[in-house]
């Protein structure tokens, strides 16, 4: 999936070690088994100086990403790199210890995605890989650098976290494709139907001797007749009726229903007063029972 970009075009950045041959060679002489498999050391010399910002834009570029920003699988792969490197840099780790470790990075991440290796073969694999850029007393007595023990152990534990934790993650991510959703939205339009079985012209295509002569004259001929059917209803409804609606009714009737009117408001008030004294009934036999106790 990934091919070694240690002879990738140099980035156009601040560098500070673009020129200067002889130190390469000296570090080539101290020459590591992973150094500058992955990211060559004008490359890491550029990057070291940099922010965090500028650190991903510098990668996507040497990395080939240049849809990191819109594609999930580059961004990915993008945030993987980014966030070892500026580990790495913040363990102050060399120049030449950052390229080694970037390398490790990319080799294990090509065992899960493009030898398929299960967990426990990828650890194994990682295990093997310190075991050759971890210092000996032989390595050290020639000057050859190579992590401490300790950078190490830090090692692991930071690909335990960052791969290692999320392996079945990453191994979805690499083998399986997501299905595709396409989502839309049906929208019911209602449109007006016109009375004719043909819609009516619009009045902009009309010439203003038409429209005035027909068009504006009906519009306004209609509200006149609707005010003047509504002026007969309402005189209609207001012309006063001569007929005396107590006629259909004897003195009978209505002695009857004012003696069942005061009989209702008289029984009603009748109550309220004997509600009224029975609580002063036991108001007073309350006050009394308390003067005999005393």
């Amino acid at each position: 999936m990934w091919r070694c970009y240690g002879c990738a075009p140099r980035l156009r950045l601040p560098s500070r070690l673009h020129g200067d041959q002889n130190e390469e060679e000296t570090m080539k002489e101290r020459e590591n088994p992973l150094a500058w498999k992955f990211i060559s050391f004008s490359q890491v010399s550029d990057l070291v100086p940099l922010t965090v910002d500028l650190v991903q834009r510098a990668l996507a570029e040497i990395l080939q990403l240049k849809q990191y920003k819109h594609c999930m699988k580059e961004g990915i792969l993008l945030d993987y790199y980014v966030s070892g490197f500026w580990w790495a840099k913040e363990q102050d780790f060399t120049i030449l210890l950052i390229s080694v470790f970037m390398t490790l990075l990319n080799i294990i991440l090509e065992n899960l995605s493009n030898k398929h290796l299960p967990l426990l073969d990828n650890l194994r694999e990682l295990t093997k890989l310190m075991t050759e850029v971890t210092q000996s007393s032989s390595a050290k007595n020639r000057g050859v650098e190579f992590f401490t023990v300790d950078q190490a152990k830090a090692i692991i534990n930071y690909m335990k976290i960052s791969l290692f934790q999320h392996y079945r993650l990453y191994e979805f991510f690499f083998h399986h494709t997501p299905d595709l959703e396409i989502l839309d939205t049906k929208l019911q339009i209602e449109v007006i139907k016109s009375v004719d079985p043909f819609p009516s012209p619009l009045e902009e295509s009309l010439t203003w001797d038409i429209y005035s002569s027909f068009v504006l004259q009906q519009s306004t001929e209609e509200p006149e007749a609707e005010a003047e059917a509504e002026n007969e209803e309402s005189m209609e409804v207001r012309e006063p009726t001569t007929e005396d609606p107590l006629a259909c009714f004897s003195i009978d009737d209505v002695k009857s229903v004012l003696n069942e009117v005061t009989s209702e408001v008289l029984g009603n008030i009748q109550s309220e007063i004997n509600e009224k004294l029975r609580k002063q009934e036991e108001a007073f036999a309350a006050r009394i029972n308390k003067l005999r106790k005393s």
